[in-house]
């Protein structure tokens, strides 16, 4: 994961250009993501969201 751009929704949102709820809607059809704890923030990492979306 070093060297690659992490994001976390906010981020995500504006880099792709929608809203923070679409990215949520994207995370119910599985727009992978990493977790540290099971309540803490879901952080993304750009290029496998890229990859998800031309996948999808």
């Amino acid at each position: 994961m070093f060297g690659e751009e992490i994001l976390n929704a906010k981020q995500l949102a504006m880099k792709l250009g929608v809203s923070r709820s679409y990215v949520y809607k994207m995370l119910k059809n599985g727009l992978p993501y990493h977790q540290l704890g099971s309540k803490s923030r879901k952080y993304f990492v750009y290029k496998e969201v890229q990859e998800w979306l031309l996948s999808n």
